[in-house]
């Protein structure tokens, strides 16, 4: 009871986090010249580039924006700018942040800042055309392979000597603990690679999808190889794990479809996940019998000291399987695309179900889980494409990210009374799913947590429930009701967006804002009664509802966003009151010639429809330049 308390405190304080974010209580303000939105760091009034909206083929990015120096690009600020060829940073800039540039598949030339200092993970992965590059001597962070699946690199250097990393050999090496980051694709005339014999770590991504790798050779004195070091290098036939080797990540071998044989020595004792996810040709995992820690049973790898299922090869072919009893774990992508396993039971001795775990097991139909169950990872069973019926272990408190995505034959999950948590995405694109009952207790639910559920006919959100991620609902085609709790202070942005058989919606008395494009296109929806403490009504709003015949927006709303009711065709009247005061654009388009507007005599809102060349009718039912104008309201026909 004690636990459940306190996983309910901690539920609380990072939705009031969140709340204060939304809310603009952030250290950043953001602004956005010429095509750059940045954000002004108050500590030390400089600026960091979030994103770039432009199509320029050559880009020079400033060194200052309004007057704030430029010394950041942030987390994928111009990924997927494929149009830009040359590119100029600015000698201001002293962070690249992970992803900056990723997929600018046309660059071919870059000038990094010369006093440039941190150099994010994958900063220019999966850039196509980059031949060459010039790092700046002065680097002193370089995170895991920046240029991961950049195919065509093969020329990389210093500008100077750098006291930190090394190029030599075709790798990108951190001197300090001999790290392999990056390979850049130097393989002898067979495609195989000779790893020089000082490196201790390969780290994660450094051979990333290098398809024309067909062999490795790992030296004796390697200890570490990281997350994905290998993954998708599908013509690697062979590789030999040195007997030094002590530690082996989750995918690091994931999806060599060509290897087919590997010896794990007895110095590995640190398997964390399943290494040779997607290995669907692998026949054989050899351990010796005195192995520390690992072993195999029936052709599964176990740790054996902490009782975990690490990997359940791709190439086992049967179509149940029962987990051994006393079995604690299934370990992280421990199933993870085997594509004939349609039946799975755990013991009652299992607790924990890692991250990815069944992720991809397309003819997965069935998992009995046990009520011992108490953590379910993010992306667990994503894409269990037969998965049709799953109960949810009544110990489970929180179902993680992406749980369910996109498992579209999935049409009954049952919840835990004890349950609190829905993340992000749980349920995204889980077609089949019809209907849901939601517990009581529920504290939270995640952005587009069941967005694209395109048979899900009524959502009702429990009083418990204080927050509701952005998206929620989206696109879920045959909702018809949905009911939210009063004591909801916003209506989330695009939580109906695409709803379009929506005819019934309850909303929060407490609500204060509708968010942005919150009811986009419910086609179907024709009427809605906004609460009374409605101040602030955000863009696109109604936009593209179709069937909507009336609203009367209450005397409490003060701001009214661009395009609230573009493309509302059949709507007969809608009420402005006086207490809107500001509008930063226009309400209307495409609207019915007969349809009235509603608003007070001398108000901002007979501004704004003058200006949007619509006309008014005033609340006493007389019209502009009338008689009935020029009298005392004896009557209103909204009341007072």
């Amino acid at each position: 009871m004690k636990l459940r308390k306190s996983f309910r405190c901690l539920i609380w304080l990072q939705v009031m986090v969140l709340l204060c974010l939304q809310c603009g209580f952030s250290r950043a303000e953001t602004r956005e010249l010429w095509n750059y939105v940045f954000e002004i760091q108050e500590t030390d009034g400089t600026a960091k580039i979030t994103e770039f909206r432009g199509s320029e083929e050559n880009v020079v990015i400033p060194e200052y924006l309004d007057g704030y120096k430029v010394i950041a690009i942030g987390n994928g600020a111009f990924e997927l700018k494929q149009k830009i060829e040359t590119l100029v940073i600015p000698d201001t800039v002293v962070t690249i942040e992970e992803k900056a540039f990723s997929s600018c598949d046309g660059i071919r030339e870059i000038k990094l800042s010369k006093d440039l200092k941190n150099l994010g993970t994958k900063a220019f992965s999966n850039c196509k055309g980059l031949r060459s590059i010039v790092l700046p001597e002065g680097l002193e962070n370089i995170g895991d392979n920046p240029f991961a699946l950049c195919d065509n690199l093969t020329d990389v250097s210093f500008s100077g000597p750098n006291k930190l990393y090394e190029i030599r050999d075709g790798i990108l090496v951190r001197k300090e603990d001999h790290k392999l980051i990056a390979w850049f694709r130097q393989a002898g005339a067979d495609g195989s690679y000779d790893i020089p014999d000082d490196i201790k770590i390969i780290g994660s991504d450094a051979f990333l999808e290098c398809k024309e790798l067909t062999g490795v050779s790992l030296p004796e004195g390697l200890e570490v190889i990281e997350t994905s070091a290998f993954n998708r290098c599908t013509a690697l036939a062979e590789v030999v794990l040195p007997d030094s080797l002590t530690t082996l990540q989750n995918r690091a071998f994931a999806d060599c479809v060509a290897l087919n044989t590997v010896r794990i020595p007895d110095t590995l004792t640190d398997l964390t996940g399943n290494p040779f996810t997607g290995c669907k040709t692998l026949t054989s995992l050899a351990i010796s019998d005195t192995h520390p820690t690992l072993e195999l049973r029936e052709g599964v790898l176990f740790n054996k000291v902490q009782n975990e299922l690490l990997c359940y090869p791709c190439l086992k072919s049967k179509a149940e399987y029962t987990v051994p009893e006393g079995t604690e774990r299934i370990g992280v992508s421990a199933f993870e695309n085997n594509k004939s396993i349609q039946h799975v039971i755990l013991p009652d001795t299992v607790t924990w179900i890692g991250e990815y775990a069944f992720s991809n097991c397309y003819a997965l139909e069935e998992v009995e889980a046990p009520d011992s169950v108490t953590y379910i990872g993010l992306w667990a069973f994503e894409s269990c494409l037969n998965l049709q019926r799953f109960i949810v272990p009544e110990g489970v408190m929180t179902l993680n990210r992406s749980t369910f995505n996109r498992d579209n034959q999935l049409r009954e999950v049952i919840l835990p009374d004890g349950l609190l948590e829905i993340g992000d995405n749980v349920f995204t694109d889980c077609k089949s799913l019809k209907k849901i009952e939601l517990p009581d207790g529920l504290v939270s639910i995640g952005a587009n947590a069941f967005s694209g559920c395109d048979w899900l006919e009524e959502i009702i959100v429990p009083d418990s429930v204080e927050s509701v991620g952005v998206s929620a609902f989206q696109s879920c085609d045959n909702l018809k009701t949905a009911v939210l709790p009063d004591h909801l202070t916003a209506i989330p942005r695009e939580i109906f967006h695409s709803c379009i058989s929506l005819t019934s919606v309850k909303l929060p008395a407490d609500a204060e804002s509708i968010g942005t494009a919150a009811f986009y296109c419910c086609s179907a929806l024709e009427e809605i009664d906004i609460p009374n403490k409605v101040r602030i009504v955000g863009p696109q709003a109604f936009y593209g509802c179709s069937s909507l015949k009336s609203v009367t927006l209450p005397s409490s709303v003060q701001k009214m966003y661009a395009k609230v009711f573009y493309n509302c065709s059949s709507l007969e009247y809608v009420v402005i009151p006086k207490s809107v005061k500001v509008f930063t654009g226009l309400l209307f388009k495409d609207y019915p010639d007969e349809m009235i507007v509603y608003v007070e005599k001398g108000s901002a809102a007979e501004k704004q429809m003058d200006e949007e060349l619509i006309d008014v009718t005033y609340m006493d039912g007389s019209t502009p330049g009338s008689s009935e104008s020029e009298e005392d309201d004896d009557e209103d026909l909204f009341g007072p």
